[in-house]
């Protein structure tokens, strides 16, 4: 149904979303339609991932399983197969790579026919990070920086937010304070800014690339503020800058979760996207169901452990994610004690999950990666989700702090009978 909606729109729009269900067939579809327009049209096809593990994953699925003709391209372009590259400059095979592959300035996707987005509902950060300048308090090549802005900074924050910003520690509400600069604030500081950012990234590569796409633009940019990071990023990508991605023929975003209200378009910075619907019906094919459990309702933390590494020895393989590194450290020690198996790494997987699958019992506890990991049917029956974070990047948890404010509190009881 989708490739028939898709054939009698696909040549009046430039940019087209097509939303699936987990579990119901998007990879397959998104590979038909690359692979049709490759062979019809000589088009050169890129197909996006967010993570490496996806790209070997589909790379492995449409060879083994569909027998279509692609080639997966990860790591330094330096390291690209040149029998490959040439298959795909010649519109000979299809190119699946990471998103962070075509964004970037220098991409070897440089001129692409069509650009597929898998998984586009999780794409904002991995597009917008291309604009995005970050400096991070506690990465050793970033402290001189981070200090420098954060003199700045000192003299525009309130009071309460100037003494979280002059230690790195603090309580615990310290830790998740985050801020947006307000932007007349944010503009005066920036004739001293660009000197302080031009002096303090010259020794950086990443941070010298990132601050010279960013450096003529402030005026479009917005700051955010954390106890241990710095955030210069426009509110909307300017994708249509960036010729790789603007100039292909057409734009194709898939997802399981497209939202509504014009969430595709700021997070990839289009406009307009034409939407081919959830073909009617679709709820009726069923696709798989899950059961879910929420341990801490009922018990403490210490039972709740406990009733974690029972399930994983019941389970076998099981997939453990957490927000941040130092939670997965802790993680992986308390498993490999009690449990007693194997415990893989988000590197790990992205080379390949086959040692991850083929033994009896196994953990994979990752950190901060609640998209882009895929083990499906038999591979892992036990996902276990610990410390579901606020935000992908301090952007995101400012937004949310602003709707929960603004939520209406909570109305007191009355004498009035229920209805």
């Amino acid at each position: 149904d989708l490739l028939r909606s898709y054939m009698t729109v696909h040549q009046n729009h430039a940019d087209i979303a097509l939303q699936l269900p987990t579990g119901s067939g998007k990879t397959l579809v998104g590979l038909l339609i690359a692979e049709w327009r490759r062979r019809k049209y000589g088009e050169r096809v890129v197909y996006l991932c967010p993570t490496r593990q996806l790209v070997n994953q589909v790379a492995d699925q449409a060879t083994s399983q569909y027998g279509l003709d692609l080639h997966a391209f990860t790591g330094s372009r330096a390291h690209y197969d040149p029998k490959d590259s040439a298959d795909w400059q010649s519109a000979e095979a299809i190119a699946i790579t990471t998103y962070s592959s075509l964004f970037n300035t220098n991409p070897f996707f440089s001129d692409p026919s069509l650009i597929i987005l898998d998984d586009a509902h999780s794409a904002e950060n991995y597009i917008s990070s291309f604009w995005s300048l970050q400096i991070d308090r506690s990465n050793a090549e970033h402290a001189a920086a981070f200090s420098a802005i954060s003199g700045l900074l000192l003299r525009v924050l309130p009071h309460a937010d100037r003494s979280r910003l002059a230690t790195d520690k603090g309580a615990k509400a310290d830790l998740l304070w985050v801020e947006k600069l307000p932007t007349p604030a944010f503009q005066d500081l920036v004739p001293e800014l660009v000197p302080l950012l031009d002096e303090h990234t010259q020794n950086n590569t990443d941070l010298r690339h990132r601050w010279s796409i960013l450096r003529d633009s402030l005026h479009a940019c917005h700051l955010y503020v954390s106890q241990r990071t710095i955030l210069i990023r426009p509110l909307i990508p300017p994708s249509d800058s960036h010729s790789p991605f603007a100039s292909a023929g057409q734009r194709l975003y898939m997802s399981a979760t497209l939202g509504a209200g014009g969430d595709l378009e700021r997070v990839t910075g289009r406009h307009p996207i034409y939407r081919i619907p959830v073909p009617v019906g679709w709820d009726k094919q069923g696709i798989g169901r899950r059961f879910f459990i929420f341990p801490k309702r009922s018990l403490d933390d210490s039972e709740a452990a406990t009733f974690t590494v029972e399930a994983i020895k019941m389970g076998g393989r099981a997939l453990y994610l957490v927000p941040d590194e130092a939670s997965a450290q802790g993680i992986r020690t308390e498993i490999a004690r009690e449990v007693q198996c194997p415990v893989f790494d988000a590197t790990q997987l992205e080379a390949s999950k086959e040692p991850f699958v083929e033994c009896e019992s196994a953990v994979a506890v990752i950190a901060n990666r609640y998209d882009g990991i895929d083990l499906k049917d038999d591979d892992c029956r036990l996902l276990l989700a610990d410390g579901l974070p606020g935000g992908a990047n301090l952007e995101d948890l400012v937004k949310q702090m602003g709707e929960e404010q603004h939520r209406e509190p909570p109305q007191p009881p009355t004498d009035q009978p229920k209805a």
